[in-house]
C-alpha cells in the first residue's frame, strides 16, 4: 500500500480519534484547539489526496476504499466546511454558555458527536464497496439525529424523531438498489467474484449488467439516497432537522450531509448509465429536480421563520444539482458538481448567521427581526451577500453554477424544462430578497441584543464569504481541472 493510499484510512481515523480523546477532556478552549485542529488536517489531507489524484488517477486502500475526481470534489468540500465551521464554533459555544442553552459538562460530548458525524461523511465518500457507503450513509443518520435533539427540547426532539423515521425508511430503499445492482453484477460475472460489490468494479462491467434489474436498483437508490439528500417529495424531513439542530450542526447538514446523499445518487448514476444508457436516468433526475424545486418556491414565498426558510432553499438548490445531473454531457454535470461546493458553502454560511441573528432578536420569526445591519454590521452585510448569492445573482458563485446549468439544459434540448426552472428561480428571488431586506434594513427594537461579535466566529464566516466570491468571479484552474476529470468519470 502506498504512502497516498494510506491517507485514505488516515482520514477518517483523524475525527475518530480526536472525537474519542474529546470525551476524556472537560477544558472547553482545549476541546476547540483539538476541534479546529482536526477539521486543519481533513482539508489539508484531501489537498494532498486532490493534487495526488490529479496527477496519477485514482487511488485504493484495501479493496474497500477508493479516492477518485469525484471523492476529492466533496472531500474538499467536507474539509473546508469543517475547519470553518469549527471557528466559528468558538463563538457560538461562547455565547451558548452564557445563555445557558448548553451546560458546559456536555461540551465533551457535543463536539465528540460532531467528530463522529464528520467521520461518517468522510467514510461514506471514501467508500468503493456500495454496501459500506450504505452503512456509513446510515451512520450519519445516527450521529446527525443526536445532534438535532442535542438541546433536548420538545421541537428538536421532535425534529430528530421524524428525521431518524422518514430517513431511515428512505434509505432502505437505498439498501435494496444495492442488493439489486450487485445481483445484476454477480449474475453478469456468473457468480460472485472479487470485489463483487465495489462501484469500480460493477462501474468496470456496467454494459453487462441486465438493464431491467438495473433500472429497478436505480429507482429504489434514487429514492433512498434522494430521501437524504432532501429531494422532492421525500423532502419533509429536511425543513424541521436543519431548522432545530445547533446552528454549527445546521450548517453542515445542509453544507456537507445532503452532499454526501447526493454522491451516492451519482455512483448508482453512472453505473446505471453504463448499463442503459443515460436517457432513463437522465429523465428521472430531471422529473425530482423539477418537483423539488417546485414545491420549494411556495414555502419560500410564505415562510417566516429564518432556519425554516433556509431549510427550504436546500430543497430548492439540491433540486438545481439533480437537473445539472438530468440536462446530463459534461457541461451539465459540470454544473451540477460546482453547484455542489458553491451551494455547500454560501448555505454554510446563511446558516451561521441565521444562528447569531435567533440569538440577537430572541426568535425565529423574521417578521421579529429589524435592523440587523445595524446590530451586527460584518453578519447584516455577509446575509446579504449571502441572499443575493443563493438567489443566483452575480458576482455570486452560485450564479456562475446556475448559468451553466442552465446553458446544459439548452443544449440538451430541455427548453421546456429551463423555462420552469427559470420561472421558479424568478420566484425565489422575489421572496428571499423581501424576507432578507425587511430584515437586515430599518430600525431594531430595543430588546435586539447589540453585543459586539465574536471575532472567532468573524473569522468562519470570512473564510466561507471569501469562497463565495472567488467562486463566483473565476474557478482556480486546478479546481476547475478537478471538476472537469470528475464530470468525465459520471458521464463515462
Amino acid at each position: 500500500m502506498t504512502t497516498a493510499s494510506n491517507l485514505l484510512w488516515i482520514l477518517p481515523l483523524i475525527p475518530v480519534g480526536v472525537g474519542l480523546g474529546m470525551l476524556l477532556l472537560r477544558d472547553r478552549r482545549l476541546l476547540a484547539a483539538l476541534d479546529v485542529g482536526s477539521s486543519a488536517a481533513i482539508l489539508a489531507l484531501a489537498s494532498a489526496l486532490a493534487w495526488k489524484v490529479a496527477a496519477v488517477g485514482p487511488l485504493s486502500a484495501a479493496g474497500s476504499l477508493r479516492a477518485d475526481a469525484v471523492t476529492v470534489v466533496f472531500l474538499l468540500l467536507i474539509g473546508f466546511l469543517a475547519l470553518s465551521v469549527s471557528i466559528s464554533t468558538i463563538g457560538w459555544m461562547r455565547q451558548a454558555l452564557a445563555r445557558a442553552e448548553i451546560r458546559e459538562g456536555r461540551l465533551p460530548g457535543y463536539h465528540a458527536l460532531v467528530q463522529g458525524f464528520i467521520a461518517t461523511m468522510l467514510v461514506t465518500v471514501l467508500a468503493d464497496n456500495l454496501g459500506i457507503l450504505w452503512i456509513a450513509m446510515e451512520g450519519t443518520t445516527i450521529t446527525s439525529a443526536v445532534l438535532v435533539g442535542f438541546h433536548g427540547q420538545k421541537n428538536s426532539l421532535e425534529a430528530a424523531w421524524k428525521y431518524i423515521i422518514v430517513t431511515t425508511i428512505g434509505i432502505s430503499f437505498g439498501l435494496f438498489g444495492t442488493v439489486l445492482i450487485y445481483g445484476a453484477a454477480a449474475h453478469a460475472q456468473g457468480g460472485v467474484f472479487a470485489g463483487a460489490m465495489n462501484w469500480s468494479s460493477i462501474v468496470a462491467i456496467s454494459g453487462q449488467l441486465d438493464p431491467g434489474i438495473v433500472r429497478i436498483g436505480f429507482i429504489f437508490a434514487l429514492i433512498g439516497y434522494g430521501t437524504k439528500a432532501g429531494l422532492a417529495p421525500m423532502h419533509m424531513w429536511l425543513p424541521d432537522a436543519h431548522s432545530q439542530a445547533p446552528t454549527p450542526v445546521s450548517a453542515l447538514l445542509s453544507g456537507a450531509l445532503i452532499k454526501c446523499a447526493l454522491f451516492g445518487i451519482i455512483r448508482f448514476y453512472t453505473i446505471a448509465c453504463g448499463a442503459c444508457g443515460p436517457a432513463f436516468c437522465e429523465n428521472l433526475l430531471l422529473i425530482f429536480g423539477l418537483v423539488s424545486v417546485v414545491v420549494a418556491a411556495p414555502f419560500i414565498i410564505v415562510q417566516h421563520d429564518l432556519k425554516r426558510l433556509l431549510g427550504y432553499h436546500s430543497v430548492e438548490h439540491v433540486g438545481i444539482i439533480a437537473l445539472g445531473l438530468g440536462f446530463g454531457g459534461p457541461l451539465g454535470i459540470y454544473g451540477a458538481l460546482l453547484h455542489t461546493l458553491n451551494h455547500g458553502v454560501t448555505k454554510a454560511l446563511v446558516f451561521l448567521i441565521a444562528g447569531d441573528a435567533i440569538h440577537r432578536y430572541d426568535s425565529r420569526d423574521m417578521r421579529m427581526m429589524r435592523g440587523f445591519l445595524g446590530v451586527a454590521p460584518w453578519a447584516g452585510t455577509l446575509l446579504f451577500m449571502g441572499a443575493f448569492s443563493l438567489a443566483g445573482t452575480p458576482p455570486f458563485s452560485i450564479f456562475i453554477s446556475e448559468w451553466i446549468i442552465l446553458r446544459a439544459g439548452l443544449a440538451s434540448g430541455h427548453p421546456v424544462a429551463v423555462a420552469v426552472l427559470l420561472v421558479m428561480m424568478v420566484i425565489i428571488f422575489a421572496g428571499l430578497i423581501h424576507h432578507v431586506g425587511q430584515m437586515i434594513f430599518g430600525a431594531a427594537g430595543e430588546a435586539a441584543s447589540r453585543e459586539p461579535e465574536a471575532r472567532f466566529s468573524r473569522l468562519g464566516l470570512l473564510l466561507l464569504a471569501a469562497a463565495m466570491v472567488l467562486l463566483g468571479v473565476c474557478v482556480p484552474a486546478s479546481l476547475d481541472r478537478l471538476l472537469a476529470l470528475a464530470a468525465e468519470i459520471i458521464h463515462g
